[in-house]
């Protein structure tokens, strides 16, 4: 039974099976703690949104998921606004590495759980979040509610940060929590960027892939005039057999 759990939300995934399997696989999950909806996923992430379709199975009708990471909680709807909770260490690792006098931008934003969870950690001076989705934009203003966040400690923005980012903020920590789409995005994570800025980009990739994928970077960096360093990267998540999520960080020298 492959599923994952987001909260009070149960979605079974990939596999073929009868009406009644489904329904007794959704009968276990529910006796677990806290799950109270068992939905399958009809389709796969899907787009910059990152959004998916799912069908109902048992429990509570609902697709709005609360989700507890962190010492944090967020609330979204399942099918509009993306969420990975295999990234709760992740979030937690990156926190670590933010000073309390930073500016921090976060590029794809979505809920605000990296701002958040930040923001919980840190307290840097300035955190602004970037979503293209209006949807996740509304959640994410919940969600600095119901975490008490102070009015005015993180900005939401919502729009394209192609059209977004114009170079006249410059910050000292640009997090790239993109989706796994063809563009790298970086040139707008570059524009952000001051001599010292700390980059985080997130890259899709087999592991005997990684290499390549930093080469590419660093030429497309030098392609735009601009130097970085490498500083290191990491694995981490996996996001299908043999291809993972990693983290790398680099440091932006002009």
């Amino acid at each position: 039974m492959a599923y994952d759990i987001i909260g009070n939300i149960a979605i079974l995934k990939g596999e073929d099976k009868t009406r009644k399997q489904k329904l007794k696989e959704a009968r276990a999950l529910l006796r677990k703690p806290h799950i109270r909806t068992v939905l399958e996923k009809s389709t796969n992430v899907k787009g910059r949104l990152r959004t998916i379709k799912t069908k109902y199975i048992l429990g509570e009708k609902t697709l709005i998921a609360e989700c507890r990471e962190n010492n944090s909680i967020f609330r979204f709807n399942v099918e509009t606004c993306y969420f990975s909770p295999r990234l709760a260490n992740e979030r937690q690792l990156i926190s670590e590495k933010i000073n309390m006098n930073d500016s921090v931008l976060v590029m794809f934003a979505g809920v605000g759980v990296y701002p958040i969870v930040i923001y919980k950690y840190r307290k840097p001076i300035k955190i602004v979040g970037i979503e293209l989705g209006k949807e996740c934009c509304k959640y994410f203003r919940e969600n600095l509610k119901l975490n008490k966040i102070p009015n005015g400690k993180i900005e939401v923005v919502q729009g394209d940060v192609k059209k977004k980012i114009n170079g006249k903020e410059k910050y000292d920590v640009v997090i790239m929590a993109r989706p796994n789409l063809k563009d790298s995005f970086l040139k707008y994570s570059l524009i952000a960027s001051k001599k010292g800025t700390r980059l985080f980009y997130y890259g899709f990739c087999r592991d005997e892939d990684i290499k390549k994928l930093i080469d590419n970077l660093l030429k497309e960096a030098k392609d735009l005039n601009r130097k970085v360093k490498l500083k290191e990267y990491i694995h981490a998540c996996d996001i299908a057999p043999y291809k993972h999520r990693f983290r790398i960080e680099f440091e932006v020298l002009d």
